[in-house]
């Protein structure tokens, strides 16, 4: 499993003469990472953080980083948004391909503080496939100029204003007829720094040929490459 640790963020900060607390920009994407971790106390003043192709299936231990303006989670394991309430000056995050579901939609609602926000990235992910779905996000988050690279413009905030209500609605009804914990799904988490290591199930079964298979989910993702290891 890859680590988060003091050496490796010291050997990305070649830029800064290794020191880490005045880093502002940092890229620790391709790492096998599955936790965030020690970032926020080891570079207070990051400003620009990359961990794109990664594992990470939470966003957790950010909220002291108050000057981050701009968060490239892409292509790992995330299905809820989450614990970014105190970033006050992100202005992009960037969450392109990862497993966020229909009812991760209901996280949405925790960025809505961040008032420096103006771009967000969502394609990729299963929610995307709901067809309220760029209409439930511009009307949830009024402060974005862009959603998935696209501009937002101002036809289309009224619309999504107007159509907020119904679409929440909506929402609610169909994860609650889908048998989903809608109440879970739309909770924010508080956020900590534990330094347990994620136990991760088995996804898959031995078909009739004695050969494993798994389903491709953020589990499978993290066991393929613990037995890489």
């Amino acid at each position: 499993m890859g680590r988060i640790t003091e050496d490796l963020i010291r050997r990305r900060a070649e830029h800064n003469e290794y020191m880490l607390s005045t880093l502002e920009e940092v890229a620790l994407h391709q790492q096998n990472i599955e936790k965030i971790e020690r970032i926020g106390q080891l570079c207070p003043k990051l400003k620009i953080l990359y961990l794109q192709n990664n594992l990470i299936s939470k966003i957790q231990n950010l909220h002291k980083l108050k000057e981050l303006q701009y968060l490239n989670l892409a292509v790992n394991n995330i299905t809820k948004i989450q614990n970014l309430q105190r970033c006050e000056s992100l202005q992009k995050l960037d969450l392109t391909v990862n497993f966020i579901p229909k009812a991760g939609l209901l996280s949405v609602a925790s960025i809505a503080g961040n008032y420096n926000l103006w771009e967000l990235f969502l394609i990729g992910n299963p929610c995307t496939d709901w067809p309220g779905y760029r209409l439930y996000v511009v009307g949830k988050l009024p402060q974005l100029h862009k959603l998935d690279g696209q501009p937002i413009k101002a036809s289309e905030r009224i619309a999504a204003a107007q159509a907020l209500p119904h679409l929440e609605q909506q929402l609610h009804d169909e994860l609650t007829a889908e048998g989903g914990d809608v109440a879970a799904a739309a909770a924010i988490e508080d956020d900590g720094d534990t330094d347990e290591v994620q136990e991760v199930q088995e996804t898959g079964y031995v078909d009739e040929k004695g050969e494993l298979r798994r389903p491709w989910c953020p589990a499978t993702r993290i066991l393929e490459h613990r037995e890489m290891e």
